[in-house]
């Protein structure tokens, strides 16, 4: 059976400017998201710093990371130094598997140069115009891109769903463990109650379409899991559902 263990645990800052001077707001877990008196305080000039949980699943021999991170988690050698408490390195890692093209989830895939990539397809394409084709060549190409257009089976115990809706290509990671079924569910599902309530992620930005996300949350749901690893919340279990 595979084995799950949180690397980074997710964190979020929301930053503001007033009179030119920074004003710092940290949450952790994100339940509940910051309120509307944030914004208010902050007068809506807001930056938000922030990275999802990064995931390592092993199974089978195999190394799979899912969604590395912010680009300073590898500039100021934490990921690197996390692998190294659980007796891995960058070159260890055999899979990287991002659950959608955000940048919190992505830059830290330059640790990962040459290995194979799963992403789908769509998010190539979507990455580039949501950014621009330079960001994409740099955290995506420089990895060996396997962009997948359904769902697969990654390892004997680990497979790939799409579950698009707070992106066009978005995917989930569902493992087998000894204690049940997980899902690493990217930001499918932002906080716990995106999934408890059944509503479209709650996001600083966009969903890009609300109700195949609301779909997608049907499609989590129906597989049972015992544990769902959501982008920006602690790990939590559905009761009476695992």
């Amino acid at each position: 059976m595979a084995e799950v263990e949180i690397l980074i645990h997710c964190f979020y800052m929301s930053l503001g400017l007033r009179a030119g001077r920074p004003i710092l707001n940290l949450r952790w877990p994100l339940t509940p998201m910051p309120g509307p008196e944030v914004r208010e305080i902050y007068g809506d000039l807001r930056f938000n710093l922030g990275s999802t949980n990064t995931v390592l699943i092993r199974d089978g021999g195999e190394n799979i990371i899912v969604d590395p991170g912010i680009l300073q988690l590898g500039r100021y050698g934490a990921l690197r130094a996390r692998l190294a408490e659980v007796g891995l390195s960058p070159q260890d890692v055999d899979i990287v598997v991002n659950t959608h093209c955000h940048y919190d989830h992505i830059e830290c895939n330059y640790l990962f140069r040459g290995k194979r990539l799963i992403i789908h397809e769509r998010e190539v394409e979507y990455c580039k115009r949501l950014y621009w084709p330079e960001f994409a060549e740099a955290f995506i190409s420089i990895l060996d891109v396997d962009p997948i257009s359904e769902g697969i089976q990654l390892t004997e115990n680990v497979k790939v769903v799409e579950t698009p809706g707070h992106t066009p290509g978005s995917i989930s990671v569902i493992a087998e463990t000894e204690e049940g079924r997980v899902a690493i569910v990217g930001d499918a599902v932002i906080v716990k109650e995106d999934l408890l309530e059944m509503r479209p992620p709650s996001v600083v930005s966009m969903n890009f379409d609300p109700e195949a996300s609301v779909r997608s949350l049907e499609v989590i749901r129906g597989l049972r899991p015992s544990l769902v690893i959501p982008g920006h919340d602690a790990p939590f279990t559905l009761h009476g559902e695992g």
